[in-house]
């Protein structure tokens, strides 16, 4: 064998070695292909499939005369100032909600593992997070104020009125003018839905009325008045812009602090927020929410607004403080 043909190489091996690293390689691809696939399915098929589940979707074919946004309750206030306390107003209890929670900020900036450990809203550390609520026992709506401190901050929380299944008249009017929510991971449902459902206390009847987003230490306060009955809450730079500019809600995102955040920004950022009404539930673009007169048990409750994420940090629409309310709702 001369020395040309002593370094020569085969080929037909090379060729084969070569087809079996592809080969490798296609396998990866697919199975990494298939599993990202398969999250992504299980989640768009749970937001899409349960029965009801384009109710509220496409609001605009129910009346494409009522605007898609709507700036719920009274105005805000740009700074807080806590005058709650245990005389004059309840706590709300904390429910800790891991499979639902969501951890990060409005702007998706994600928080640290270390504060992930450390925050519970069940578990209170050094007495935060806290959040306390005083509201009108008698009024022509519910009305009242909500103050919190701890709470994850940069954040958006969903205000709730939350129907209790024991006061039955109650939970079902509350649902009517509201939403529901059956169990499961679907989120839209009609009043059919409610009526063909066979394990009706299970199901979470709601109005989602106002949010509210906290500061770079998790603080917020909000006085509030129910007059919206509103579908979910929106980033307009991020995901889609309101029909009216006059809905925006701005909040400034201050992720500067090494221990909240796993990735600190130097630069503040300006959110801008809004939120869709449930338009089924309206005929007029101009009309308030109004609860029926009538005496009313039901309970107050914050959610976390998630924003349709679909990553394993985005959430999914966890509700984390609740506090039974009593009130009296008077006729015009």
């Amino acid at each position: 064998m001369g020395p040309d043909e002593q370094g020569s190489r085969d080929p037909v091996a090379d060729y084969s070695w070569q087809r079996v690293v592809l080969g490798a390689l296609l396998v990866l691809i697919v199975m990494g292909g298939l599993s990202f696939g398969y999250q992504m399915g299980v989640r768009l098929f749970s937001f899409w499939s349960a029965p009801g589940a384009f109710y509220g979707k496409l609001p605009g074919i129910v009346s494409a005369s009522i605007p898609l946004s709507k700036l719920p309750g009274p105005p805000r206030t740009e700074e807080p100032s806590f005058v709650l306390d245990d005389a004059n107003s309840q706590g709300m209890t904390g429910v800790d909600d891991p499979e639902n929670e969501r951890w990060c900020d409005i702007a998706g900036n994600f928080y640290s593992a270390d504060f992930v450990r450390r925050f519970s809203y069940a578990r209170p550390l050094n007495g935060r997070p806290v959040v306390r609520v005083r509201i009108q026992v008698r009024g022509a709506t519910l009305a009242g104020r909500v103050e919190a401190q701890g709470l994850k901050p940069n954040f958006a929380y969903q205000l709730k009125l939350r129907g209790d299944y024991a006061a039955r008249d109650n939970f079902e009017t509350i649902g009517r003018l509201g939403r529901w929510r059956l169990p499961g991971h679907g989120t839209n449902y009609s009043d059919q839905d409610y009526e063909n459902c066979a394990e009706k206390s299970r199901i979470e009847a709601y109005i989602l009325f106002d949010f509210f987003v906290t500061d770079r230490e998790g603080c917020a306060v909000r006085d509030f008045a129910l007059d919206s009955s509103l579908h979910v809450i929106w980033n307009a730079g991020r995901q889609r812009a309101p029909d009216d500019e006059n809905a925006l809600v701005p909040a400034v995102v201050c992720a500067e602090n090494p221990a909240t955040y796993s990735v600190p920004k130097v630069r503040r950022s300006v959110e801008f927020l809004w939120a869709e009404r449930e338009t089924c539930r309206y005929r007029r673009g101009d009309e308030s929410m109004r609860l029926p007169p009538g005496m009313y048990r039901a309970r107050l409750a914050l959610t976390e607004e998630s924003f349709h994420a679909t990553g394993n940090d985005g959430g999914h629409w966890g509700t984390v403080f609740e506090v039974p309310v009593q009130f009296e709702i008077l006729a015009p």
